[in-house]
């Protein structure tokens, strides 16, 4: 029996493999409709092309076709793997109708951002900060998985990403508190005229530094202002 169950296993899954192999049917690709740009499919996109999303380049094909993908691979019945899914896209009718589908998309997105800083803080290279690190941040912070992933929009990670930053500054400054409340009764206070920010200022309280070096131009100026004063006396 074991022996009978393995041999259809093996059957079922070379079915199922020829099956996501199989040329897409016209009926499918018409039911392909673009209307959202999901963080999944961004992520999978990320995925498949090894780099940031904010890399993406709309004038390469490549970057194009995967970004397509990610974004239709839910709405076939059974999933086609990436090269056959290529293979459709050579036609230049359904590329450009796929195309201009994804340019609305992306246009109607562009009125809802604003300029931030979003996972400025994320790495210390220059590589940039993917939306998968991001998102998965943001989902162990406590911010529901399938939100993230299926129903948040693009455009709405700044928000999340500033909440979550603004907690996270909250936490360091609580614990910062706490600690200095701690060790209070074990040192002189008026040796801490700042009070718990003379155990560590962290970046975001740190005010711009005033220029106090003394340029050149000043020096100079400096120096005719004794000349001038020097001459004054020897005179008088």
């Amino acid at each position: 029996m074991l022996l009978v169950g393995f041999i259809l296993a093996e059957i079922c899954k070379e079915k199922e493999d020829d099956r996501e192999n199989m040329p897409i049917e016209k009926k499918a690709i018409k039911k392909i409709g673009l209307t959202r740009l999901t963080v999944k499919a961004i992520i999978r996109w990320e995925q498949m092309r090894g780099k940031s999303f904010s890399l993406m380049d709309y004038s390469d094909r490549e970057d194009m076709e995967a970004l397509l993908y990610a974004m239709s691979i839910d709405s076939f019945e059974v999933p086609y793997k990436y090269e056959v899914f290529k293979s459709v896209l050579a036609n230049d009718k359904v590329m450009e109708g796929m195309s201009v589908s994804l340019g609305r998309i992306i246009s109607v997105m562009a009125q809802f951002r604003h300029s931030t800083n979003a996972g400025s803080g994320g790495v210390n290279d220059d590589r940039p900060e993917t939306i998968g690190n991001i998102v998965a941040t943001l989902i162990m912070s406590g911010l529901d998985a399938h939100y993230a992933l299926n129903e948040m929009e693009l455009q709405d990670l700044p928000l999340y990403i500033e909440a979550y930053e603004n907690k996270r500054k909250d936490e360091m400054e609580n614990a910062r508190l706490w600690t200095y409340l701690t060790i209070l009764p074990h040192i002189d206070a008026k040796a801490m005229e700042n009070g718990a920010k003379d155990l560590i200022i962290f970046p975001w309280e740190q005010k711009p530094k005033e220029e106090t070096e003394i340029n050149d131009a000043e020096v100079e100026r400096f120096e005719e202002f004794l000349k001038k004063g020097k001459k004054l006396w020897q005179e008088n």
